[in-house]
């Protein structure tokens, strides 16, 4: 099965693995990855080197719209600079006025159209890649065949974004409706929800009683 890459879905599987398992041998190894991960993750202050020679704007006006850009509010914006929110939305007034416009989002266009935020400083949000049908139908083929491997134990599925969808697909994973997972009641499925993903987990019982012919 080829590698997933370390996205929101694949770290909350982990985290979910760990607290299910916390005393196996690589618990304690997986718990400080996931950490070391996390303060790779973090936001770091709004550090600046000085303006560009075309830009209006000091340092601390350029650090209040990049923490704009990046989504950050007011008082978020504040304990990162050690100011106060009022003197955070004063940096921020002012720099609208130099720019010439008239709304916090048109400050942010506009450096990042001039190029006034170096490079790697706005974070972009992560895009969730979603898998074509065919790519679907393999994973599920490869994760039932290593379930068949150990009857009796619980493994993930795969991971949704919506509850909803997570219970569904388990619904349809007991009763045949994916080829990989037949004959209906062969296997046993539950989904649930943990910060943010929601998992689907089977188990392979081989005691099928098929009542008719799986969907």
């Amino acid at each position: 099965m080829a590698a997933e890459p370390l996205n929101r879905r694949v770290l909350a599987q982990l985290r979910q693995s760990v607290a299910r398992n916390p005393q196996a041998p690589a618990a304690r190894t997986v718990r400080m990855l996931l950490e070391e991960i996390d303060r790779l993750n973090e936001r770091s202050p709004l550090e600046l080197p000085a303006p560009a020679d075309d830009c209006p704007l000091n340092r601390r006006q350029l650090q209040v719209l990049l923490g704009t850009a990046n989504g950050q509010e007011c008082p978020e914006i504040a304990r990162h600079l050690n100011l106060s929110p009022k003197t955070v939305r004063k940096y921020r007034v002012i720099a609208m006025q130099r720019i010439g416009v008239r709304t916090a989002a048109q400050a942010v266009a506009v450096c990042l159209m001039r190029g006034w935020f170096p490079s790697g400083t706005v974070h972009l949000p992560e895009m969730e890649q979603r898998i074509s049908p065919v790519e679907a139908r393999n994973t599920y083929r490869e994760r039932a065949e290593l379930l068949r491997e150990s009857p009796g134990e619980w493994g993930t599925v795969a991971i949704y974004d919506r509850s909803a969808t997570a219970r569904q697909s388990a619904h349809r994973l007991r009763t045949g409706a994916f080829k990989a997972f037949r004959p209906e009641g062969a296997w046993e499925a539950k989904a649930f929800s943990q910060e943010g993903a929601h998992s689907v987990q089977a188990r392979y019982v081989g005691t099928a009683t098929v009542s008719g012919s799986p969907r």
